[in-house]
């Protein structure tokens, strides 16, 4: 159990950090402990690579880039969906001493300009599909300056054939990292900020915090096949990939959700861990065929990105028969992805677990920034060596507190087991007359309706009670509901100041990030122009 001294919950500050520190090298130790097992599936097309097969690529690489003239602090971008390719590079981009970022494929162009200005890469890899998309626009901002294609349908001449360029052969046992990485203050990895109020910022994960989140204990503790589809540009893709892959886990992954093929995909690798967001739980407790595919196998989930509902989190457990458990977890680019993780030995329904290795946290009051206690809802302010490296371009002293402690702008309060409960962002509470209302908690109930596939809740602004809550909501196909249903069905389960007095608005999807969270400034724009109300 962490440790609660005056307010402050302490997670495990006791792990061991190599001397080199650096934390490509730290990862290769941990998957060269199963050399002979299948390290990853490509769950679209049957492609394997064992653990021992993929280091001997990382070194390759790492060695190829390093005869390229690779230098520390020298940026490496990596703009592809989630391909075998992907993680041996980013790892040998570590090994290197470089600085890897990683650049979503599902940006758009003014986006990855935006992410592109932000790092600076001096060299990008790229998938066929990310280079018909972006390589131009990327060109376009003169800052890379020499590109490489994974796969072989890419013919441009500009390129460089990935396959070629990692062709040479390095010896894994003789394998070192440059001497001159500091561990402790140099970026390794470049990720960007959700961007759910505005465009993403540049934050630097330096080789400590990827060792810190690489030394968490194994939550699972069980030898279970992954599935995942989160993308590995995004936090929750990365290091819940890279946590499964260093405890020796198969990891089977997809670049991105069609229904059957996912629920081929455990039927045919007997997937046990399935990592998922709330919204793929949604779609999954919806599915009309889940049925005709054996998910037997399937015991366990992790999901993280946004809370989960209690109902959903039922609904799952009768649709999947052997569903032991849904782990939770809470965290942000900031603290390295986990900042707060539920285990097959610690769990409490509805909450997001416990402080995890390598965080110290604190309760705020909102006002007053004094700590708070057990079931106090207050902002979560987080250190320790799991805390980020700073944003780029922007003083992270401008987000601690004068105890130095990040301010992450997520309410949450802890009970007297040191459990923790997400209520809502700080930013997303809607504020009607003198009551708060949660966003979650109205998305929650309206998800229980029969005829919600997906939904979204914001304010809309009043002049005479501040904010309305309003819900935007997509419905399942061949369904008919009215506003009115929605509304009544709500009113009947919530306060006075929590019923949906700013009406219901039909719309096809609820705009989000890969990692789940609901882009809300997106649907605050609509309500400044019409929107169908039937």
């Amino acid at each position: 159990m962490p440790e609660i001294i005056n307010g402050i919950i302490y997670g495990d500050q006791n792990f061991m950090i190599p001397s080199h520190m650096n934390c490509g090298k730290f990862f290769i130790d941990k998957l060269l402990k199963s050399k002979e097992k299948i390290a990853l599936i490509n769950g679209a097309t049957g492609e394997t690579i064992t653990f021992g097969d993929m280091v001997q690529r990382i070194v390759n690489t790492a060695g190829a880039l390093t005869r390229l003239g690779i230098k520390r602090d020298d940026v490496v971008g990596v703009c592809s969906e989630n391909r075998m390719e992907y993680l041996i590079t980013a790892i040998a981009i570590w090994c290197s001493g470089a600085t890897a970022t990683f650049l979503n494929s599902g940006y758009s162009k003014n986006e990855m300009v935006h992410s592109v200005n932000i790092s600076k890469p001096k060299y990008v890899f790229m998938s066929p599909d990310t280079y018909k998309n972006y390589y131009e626009t990327i060109l376009n901002t003169n800052i890379v300056e020499k590109f490489f294609a994974f796969g072989s349908a890419v013919s441009d001449p500009k390129l460089t054939s990935f396959d070629e360029f990692s062709r040479t052969y390095v010896d894994v046992q003789h394998f070192r990292p440059p001497t001159d990485t500091n561990g402790l203050a140099r970026t390794a990895l470049i990720l960007y900020s959700s961007g759910t109020t505005g465009l993403p910022k540049g934050v630097k994960l330096t080789h400590f915090n990827l060792i810190t989140s690489g030394s968490h204990p194994d939550q699972v503790n069980k030898d279970l096949r992954c599935l995942t589809i989160a993308p590995w540009s995004n936090t929750v893709g990365i290091m819940c990939t890279l946590d499964n892959l260093k405890n020796q886990r198969t990891v089977i992954f997809l670049s991105k959700f069609r229904e059957e093929q996912y629920l081929q995909c455990i039927a045919t690798h007997k997937a046990g861990l399935l990592l998922v967001v709330p919204p793929l739980v949604v779609m999954l407790t919806k599915s009309s065929i889940i049925q005709n595919y054996d998910t037997t196998s399937v015991e366990l989930m992790y999901c993280g990105g946004a809370p989960l509902d209690l109902a959903v989190m039922l609904e799952t457990k009768r649709r999947f028969p052997n569903l032991v458990r849904i782990l939770q977890g809470y965290g942000m680019t900031e603290s390295t992805g986990v900042l707060t993780e539920e285990s097959t030995n610690s769990f409490k329904e509805g909450s997001v677990g416990r402080v995890a290795l390598g965080n110290i946290v604190k309760v705020a009051d909102v006002e007053t920034g004094k700590t708070l206690g057990p079931r106090q809802e207050g902002e979560v302010r987080i250190k320790g060596p799991s805390l980020f490296g700073g944003y780029i371009g922007k003083n992270i002293n401008d987000d601690l507190d004068e105890d130095g402690f990040f301010k992450t702008g997520d309410i949450c309060y802890y009970d007297e087991d040191g459990y923790f409960f997400f209520v809502d962002r700080i930013k997303e509470l809607i504020k009607y007359k003198a009551g708060q209302v949660s966003p979650s908690e109205l998305e929650a109930l309206l998800l229980q309706h029969p005829a919600v596939k997906d939904v979204g809740v914001v304010g809309k602004p009043d002049p005479l009670v501040g904010e309305l809550p309003t819900a935007f909501v997509v419905k399942k196909p061949g369904v008919h509901v009215t506003q009115k249903e929605l509304i009544d069905f709500v009113a009947g389960k919530v306060s006075s100041w929590k019923q949906l007095r700013g009406g219901v608005h039909f719309i096809e999807e609820i705009p989000k990030v890969a990692s789940g969270k609901i882009l809300r400034r997106i649907l605050r724009d609509m309500l400044k122009k019409p929107v169908s109300k039937l």
